[in-house]
């Protein structure tokens, strides 16, 4: 077995130190022979800085690091480009005064580099300066590969004015590319999210964003194929660790670490995950616990929406292009992040509909953990304690147990609720019962309407509906909860397996349930 290149994203040190390579280069060659300005979206530590090391060396002719390689007999080595990479990750952006500090700074390195003078005293003039130049002194159009293009932006989105203090920083730098476009051979530029009002999209001729192309799914990430191609000596070494065959261990490696697509059919494993686990021999959340933003979290708390951390939800491809930092949406970002992803797409009368879900056990599992602490303040440990309770109260139909339940959770809750909003409860109340194990569905499609929740335990079907009022009596509410389940006919599908049909009411200041077997 290959050495694994945990944390390793330097395409040279991978070859010559005999590190596990995933072979990507088919996918890099038929890039470049269709285009030559490419943005492409993906999640942090999900392979793009590898992908743009890989490019620096192609383009430099590193022809020895490619043997044995796809592209190794297919790329023309005797011609050697001048290639710019600006790497966004190794930069310093706590304000924009900084960032132009380390925009000058990276400019002057790179024309040491190529041994060019710049004498132009803006960035953008530099910037396009030395591009110009190092045209004329090699004679050969430039590369330029630019790596986290918007974490100057992305890494202060929760303060408006840094975040859009750097936007209009890189706005102004990035001009240079347009204007100096003759001089240019390759552009590759990566990021997590697309701003609109940045030049690098506006500005750019020919710019070709392949976030959703479906040629070009499988350029980050691993497929399921490469997964048993390349690593079938770490997985029955992990299999013989967690007393699994081989199958059985595929099996839960995918459930855990699978599940991303950019294009509904290609799915993905998560790379850095992936590679800890065969470390590790060890199945956790490694990517999401490296690092989940907290402004995400603070962002799903302000929309009081959790729907689509909890079910599938449609959206048009505007919804998961760009957003703006001053109106941020929480699907847009969460998809861009990736905590949500494409599971299929569909042709709804001309318009291309997404349905997004989380892609895998480890996001959902821990995603959910997250935010029921951060709503509630109740720690992994209270919840596990609330498990018990709450699966016997359901089936022994003990309204008073099921309350104490409740109000162990909702009188925790420690953001505030903005305005009447039944969603709210109805969202929170759909994430505890998925952490403590219980599988259900919101909003199931009937023959009549939509019930709010269903799901089993031990078999049983349990029927629910969900009522808000800030005027009503919670008494009211669940009298008019009943009476909408049997009017709306939710039971009919489950109607021979006796389900049990339960009642929730929430006010700003009190919950009741109440059980039945039967509706009157």
């Amino acid at each position: 077995m290959q050495k694994l290149p945990v944390g390793i994203q330097t395409f040279s040190k991978i070859r010559e130190k005999n590190y596990l390579y995933v072979d990507k280069t088919e996918n890099i060659f038929n890039l470049i022979e269709n285009g030559e300005i490419y943005f492409l979206s993906r999640p942090r530590r999900f392979g793009k800085s590898l992908l743009v090391s890989t490019l620096e060396e192609l383009f430099s002719a590193n022809k020895e690091l490619f043997k044995d390689l796809y592209i190794y007999d297919k790329w023309d080595w005797d011609k050697k480009y001048p290639v710019i990479v600006l790497d966004f990750g190794s930069m310093d952006y706590k304000n924009s005064d900084e960032l132009k500090d380390s925009l000058f700074d990276l400019l002057n390195r790179t024309s040491k580099k190529f041994e060019i003078e710049l004498i132009s005293k803006t960035l953008s003039q530099r910037f396009g300066e030395l591009i110009e130049n190092i045209n004329k002194k090699f004679n050969q159009k430039v590369v330029i590969l630019i790596d986290e293009y918007d974490k100057p932006i992305i890494d202060h989105i929760t303060n408006l004015e840094i975040a859009d203090g750097n936007r209009k920083t890189l706005n102004n730098f990035y001009q240079s590319l347009k204007a100096n476009d003759k001089f240019l051979k390759f552009v590759f530029i990566t990021g997590i999210s697309k701003f609109s009002s940045t030049s690098i999209f506006s500005g750019l001729n020919n710019l070709t964003d392949i976030t959703l192309d479906k040629d070009y799914a499988a350029i980050c990430g691993y497929t399921h194929k490469e997964l048993e191609k390349y690593f079938k000596g770490h997985i029955k070494k992990l299999g013989n660790e967690e007393s699994l065959n081989y199958k059985e261990t595929v099996n839960k490696i995918e459930d855990w670490y699978d599940g991303y697509t950019w294009d509904g059919k290609t799915k993905v494993y998560n790379p850095f995950s992936t590679l800890l686990l065969f470390n590790k021999r060890k199945f956790s959340n490694y990517w999401f616990s490296s690092g989940t933003p907290t402004f995400l979290i603070e962002i799903l708390k302000k929309e009081n929406n959790l729907q689509p951390i909890i079910q599938p939800i449609p959206a048009i491809e505007d919804d998961l292009d760009t957003f703006e930092i001053e109106n941020i949406h929480p699907i847009t970002l969460l998809f861009q992040t990736g905590y949500l992803t494409i599971k299929e797409i569909n042709n709804n009368h001309g318009v291309m509909e997404y349905i997004l879900d989380i892609p895998n056990y480890e996001v959902r599992e821990s995603l959910i953990r997250r935010l029921v602490n951060a709503y509630t303040n109740l720690s992994t440990e209270n919840l596990k304690e609330l498990k018990n309770k709450t699966y016997t109260s359901i089936l022994d139909k003990d309204s008073k147990g099921l309350l104490d339940v409740l109000e162990s959770i909702y009188h925790r809750l420690s953001y505030p609720l903005k305005g009447d909003d039944e969603k709210y409860y109805h969202g929170i109340f759909l994430v505890a019962l998925y952490f403590l194990g219980i599988e259900s569905q919101g909003e199931v499609t009937t023959y009549s309407g939509r019930a709010d929740i269903i799901f089993k335990i031990k078999g049983k079907t349990i029927i629910i509906e969900i009522k808000y009022s800030s005027t009503k009596s919670t008494k009211t509410m669940i009298k008019e909860a009943f009476k909408q389940i049997k009017e709306k006919k939710y039971y009919t599908r489950y109607k021979d397996e006796n389900p049990i049909y339960l009642a929730l009411a929430f006010s700003k200041n009190d919950i009741d349930c109440e059980f039945k077997n039967k509706l009157e």
